[in-house]
């Protein structure tokens, strides 16, 4: 079962985190080009390192034939299935939202993807909030067979690989979060395929269109998430995020009241951190981020409780 995870982290720390300096992790990517068939009859010619997260190498590489996105996992990367991965991004590259994927090679943990020239992060701005939902929209209207995700569960997951470190403030952050998860799944659900992992670094600015990178962890799961995955990545204050939800509701025209939305992206933002929490505490290299979601966390649960405060 895939699960979110905050790629924010650059390509010298996924090096740095696999024991590669920068030298060694462009000869590893040079060397499994060179081993793979779909370049047999156009080797690299050039490469350089994309920014990406701290659980894969990715790089552009240039042939005579085009230019390509290479991305090589981490061999000890568990709980993510490629062939999902790869039905998703096909989906999303069919209706326009992705760049095609061309080349999955399990035993290479390699997968190789069309290169959007030109493309920049994508910095959310008001006048993008229409295009962004927009975008949403057609992601969640794809019909894909995958695993529903399960808040409770993955939490629980999550708290298990982070043992090494937890304190007994962790366990009341950790309960708290659980509280949230028994409402929002009280909550009426509108299961879709999500993406899951909507930062800047996977959602590039080309030819007038926001584009939706690395579907790592797309999955069914509801809609929400990736509506809190914006919201929180991107800091959109308060009337922005009012108006990133009004334009995406009025597009799906979901059986929800506005009021439901709003409670529901509430207790999902405070699951979308609590999952970056808990994963970034597990990483040996990830304090710093740790604190910083944490923090974000308690920021949340305390809006929570006092909005809720007779």
């Amino acid at each position: 079962m895939a699960q979110p995870l905050p790629a924010t982290t650059t390509y010298q720390r996924a090096g740095a985190a696999a024991g590669l300096s920068n030298a060694e992790a462009e000869q590893r990517i040079r060397q499994l080009c060179l081993h793979l068939e779909f370049f047999a009859s156009h080797p690299p010619i050039a490469m350089k390192p994309l920014s990406q997260g701290s659980t894969n190498l990715s790089y552009w590489v240039k042939t005579k034939r085009g230019e390509y996105v290479v991305r090589h996992y981490a061999p000890d990367v568990t709980g993510v299935c490629r062939q999902q991965e790869l039905r998703c991004q096909h989906a999303a590259a069919v209706a326009g939202l992705a760049p095609p994927p061309l080349c999955l090679n399990n035993h290479q943990q390699v997968l190789i993807s069309e290169y959007l020239p030109e493309g920049k992060p994508l910095a959310l701005s008001s006048s993008l909030l229409a295009a962004m939902a927009t975008q949403l929209v057609r992601l969640h209207r794809l019909q894909v067979q995958t695993p529903v995700l399960q808040p409770g569960r993955y939490l629980h997951e999550l708290k298990s690989h982070a043992k090494t470190s937890w304190t007994s403030a962790n366990e009341e952050l950790f309960a708290a979060c659980m509280q949230v998860v028994a409402m929002f799944e009280d909550m009426p659900q509108d299961l879709v395929l999500c993406h899951m992992d909507l930062h800047a670094g996977n959602l590039l600015w080309q030819k007038q269109r926001i584009w939706l990178l690395d579907f790592e962890y797309a999955q069914l799961a509801d809609s929400s998430l990736d509506l809190a995955s914006v919201l929180e990545n991107f800091s959109l204050n308060a009337e922005q995020s009012e108006q990133l939800l009004q334009l995406y509701c009025q597009q799906r025209n979901a059986a929800l009241s506005a009021e439901c939305w709003q409670e529901k992206v509430a207790a999902a933002r405070v699951l979308y951190q609590g999952f970056c929490w808990l994963w970034y505490l597990a990483l040996p290299e990830g304090k710093t981020e740790a604190v910083q979601h944490q923090q974000r966390l308690q920021f949340l649960l305390h809006r929570g409780q006092t909005a809720s405060a007779p």
